[in-house]
């Protein structure tokens, strides 16, 4: 929020929307409106997976500057959909979010590098967008297609049978040889 009432003093138009809900929703309320956002950022409160989806489709970017992360659903949601990301360099995320790319990546609780990236990103035209939008989307479907995990985890297990069953397999000839 803090990188958002920046970009407002600033005089740039803009439109944040925070979708979902939850305990720190009244402190994040208190924050916009002390920072003079209300306005500027919509919190849409518990909405289903359609209407996620229907908001990210509307979005130009997807926003999301997490210090702690595994591999985000709602990053690999957004990059499938076609939207660049600015995210920070945490975990996995650098594993589908290349800089400049398909998005931006920034250090974790870097105001001034947030500020930055969203300004490029609100200043980059929409055909760039696009690009950067279909490139991740091409990174999403290259390292998570659900085939393709699918066939990974039955080569594990088919290893793990195999290993079982010769372990099985040794363990009966040496009983029988006793």
């Amino acid at each position: 929020l803090e990188a958002l009432a920046v970009l407002a003093a600033e005089g740039i138009a803009f439109e944040m929307v925070l979708a979902g809900d939850g305990p720190m929703r009244g402190v994040v309320e208190r924050r916009i409106r002390e920072l003079g956002l209300g306005t500027a950022v919509r919190i849409t409160g518990w909405v289903s997976n359609d209407v996620i989806r229907q908001e990210l489709l509307a979005a130009r970017v997807l926003l999301l500057p997490s210090f702690a992360e595994g591999l985000p659903v709602a990053l690999m949601e957004a990059l499938a959909l076609g939207r660049p990301a600015i995210t920070t360099y945490v975990a996995g995320i650098p594993e589908l979010v290349e800089n400049r790319v398909n998005g931006w990546l920034i250090p974790a609780g870097s105001v001034t590098a947030l500020v930055g990236a969203i300004r490029e990103a609100l200043a980059t035209p929409i055909q760039e967008l696009t690009r950067m939008g279909q490139a991740g989307a091409a990174a999403v479907a290259a390292r998570h297609d659900a085939f393709r995990e699918a066939g990974l985890l039955l080569n594990i297990f088919r290893k793990s049978a195999g290993s079982a069953n010769s372990e099985n397999s040794e363990r009966q000839s040496v009983v029988s040889n006793m």
